[in-house]
């Protein structure tokens, strides 16, 4: 047979062309430019992301006649000979089908002994995982210590198999999933060196159904080929090798579920399973239909693909709500652990459809959340009563600790740097006095239990999610002060958009989000004054990097000139 795999035909054969991995790549080179190449490797990953390709490459940079070299040039005697497999001392075993302490022990044997063409003998063994007991044993004492002229490079797909002493003997690189962006550039390459019409659609399919493999990648391309009787392999072919069901029929799949159509969803799972697709597959591509969905709503990009642009799918997205999405995928979810248990594939699947298409169980359960969500609100309600009538809060008491005391240690001989304000449009601390001098700890109390409730909410917002990751430090009747850790975050805050639904969310008049040093700073200067027996001694007015909020609002005079174009007599004008 003339004709050769595209994965193997397409095998990276320097650390150029690898795909992802630039965190290994970059530290394998850094080694042989140093010369501090280690005795044994271990290579982890999952299957087809390149730990063979790589382990190949590192034999040949090492043994290049151009080298030791961080590039090998696959061009010298040494480089073409391992590629063509035919070097006796770049030698590859399979652990699978060569597990036993004999194989080992001959390896052993043979180790001694230099090379024969090459700087280096590099051993490279593949599924190390699949070694017996007896076997690890043996390879324990010359992995530790092996000669100067030896290298070992395991691989596996499961080093959580492999014994500590072997993992301590070796250094370790985790192989990640590719990305689905350099699985894509890689096709691309392929393709136009095969000088073959690919459509995006199906180059999007192949490295969304390809689990970060590359091989597999490949390996579907391959077949695509193979099976597209057209000049062109588009997504139909695609789908038809690969046994996953078209974004279209999901679309129209949900769409009969949630128009509660049961028959109507039972009657085109029939025609899906007629076309050929398995069960499990069926309920994997929902899900992940529905996981599109959720990242649209979350306004991110899913794919290329136009379908996920058109009006059909949009209006879905518009008309489901997140609430439904978790319900479906939760039914899926158990359908697809019990399936694995059963011989009843079909019938669970379409159980699973007809209780997703049955609202009333999910309108109970949402009549349950929301007496549950009222019950909390009014918990609320009265602790806000509650603390407004007793409105306690002694004199000179520390509104932001327990006692100032609790403080960590200051340093009073160092004055606080004084700045001169320049731009009024960012936050001062003159800003911040009011609050900290009529500060109460059952008001800051009270607001953080508002926001552990919006926590509990778990709603998909990005005023929730500021407000969740924020710290209450200081709380009166009508403003409080909130610290991020970073500094963009309290100026994303301090937006109109979401300072203003931040407010309504609080129930309070004003905020200001400003660093976490900057409030160090402030409060330690307030201490040094309340400890001197001045709390509401004036401090010193520094300038906070966070810029206030502009809202809009219409003064007297401009309200007096829209007067001015009617008839002064039928016109009032009121100032609030």
């Amino acid at each position: 047979m003339a004709y050769q795999a595209l994965y193997r035909s397409y095998r990276p054969q320097d650390f150029a062309s690898v795909a992802g991995q630039r965190h290994i790549v970059t530290t394998l080179q850094n080694a042989i430019k140093l010369n501090k190449v280690a005795h044994a490797y271990l290579f982890a990953g999952p299957r087809g992301t390149g730990k063979t390709s790589m382990a190949k490459i590192m034999a040949k940079a090492l043994n290049c006649e151009h080298g030791p070299t961080t590039e090998p040039c696959n061009t010298c005697s040494i480089c073409q000979g391992i590629n063509k497999g035919i070097i006796s001392d770049v030698v590859e075993i399979d652990a699978a089908s060569n597990n036993g302490v004999d194989e080992i022990r001959d390896l052993r044997d043979k180790v001694k002994y230099l090379p024969s063409e090459c700087r280096y003998k590099v051993y490279i063994i593949d599924e190390v995982h699949m070694l017996s007991q007896g076997a690890f044993n043996a390879l324990l004492k010359t992995l530790e210590e092996p000669p100067a002229h030896v290298l070992f490079i395991l691989a596996t797909t499961e080093p959580h198999k492999i014994p500590a002493t072997i993992l301590s003997r070796c250094q370790c690189f985790d192989f990640q999933a590719i990305d689905k962006k350099d699985i894509e550039e890689r096709v691309k390459i392929v393709i136009e060196a095969e000088k073959i019409k690919v459509t995006p659609e199906a180059i999007d399919l192949i490295a969304s159904y390809c689990d970060g493999g590359m091989r597999d990648a490949l390996s579907l391309l391959d077949q695509s080929i193979s099976y597209s009787t057209d000049d062109i392999v588009d997504s139909a072919d695609v789908l038809a090798v690969s046994g996953n069901v078209s974004a279209e029929i999901m679309l129209k799949l949900l769409g009969s579920i949630k128009d509660a159509n049961g028959a109507e969803s039972i009657k085109v799972l029939n025609e899906i399973i007629e076309s050929g697709k398995e069960i499990p597959r069926i309920i994997n591509d929902l899900i992940m239909f529905l996981r599109n969905m959720l990242m649209t709503k979350a306004g991110m990009s899913i794919s290329n693909s136009q379908f996920y642009n058109s009006k059909e799918y949009l209006s879905l997205v518009d008309s489901t709500s997140n609430r439904l999405i978790y319900h479906f995928i939760e039914v899926l979810n158990d359908a697809l652990n019990n399936i694995k248990f059963s011989n009843q594939k079909r019938a669970f699947l379409e159980l699973a459809l007809l209780k997703m298409a049955d609202k009333e169980e999910l309108s109970y359960q949402d009549l349950i959340d929301r007496v549950s969500k009222l019950e909390r609100m009014l918990s609320v309600l009265n602790q806000n009563q509650t603390v407004h009538q007793e409105q306690i809060q002694p004199k000179h008491v520390l509104p932001f600790a327990q006692d100032p005391r609790d403080l960590e240690p200051l340093n009073y001989e160092q004055p606080v740097a004084k700045k001169t304000i320049l731009d009024d449009t960012y936050v001062h601390v003159c800003d911040l006095e009011p609050i900290i001098q009529t500060g109460n700890k059952a008001l800051r109390a009270n607001l953080e239990e508002k926001i552990n409730y919006i926590k509990e909410t778990n709603t998909n917002d990005i005023t929730n999610d500021l407000l969740v990751n924020a710290k209450v430090v200081c709380v009166n009747n009508d403003m409080a002060i909130l610290t991020f850790k970073e500094l963009v975050k309290c100026n994303r805050l301090m937006k109109k958009t979401y300072y203003q639904k931040a407010l309504k969310l609080l129930g309070i008049k004003s905020l200001f989000a400003i660093p976490e040093d900057s409030w160090l700073t402030i409060s330690r200067e307030y201490v040094i004054n309340y400890k001197a027996g001045n709390p509401k001694a004036k401090l010193t007015d520094i300038e906070i990097p966070v810029k206030k909020v502009v809202l809009e609002t219409t003064n007297v005079d401009e309200m007096s000139q829209l007067v001015d174009l009617f008839d002064k007599d039928k016109v009032k004008f009121e100032e609030e």
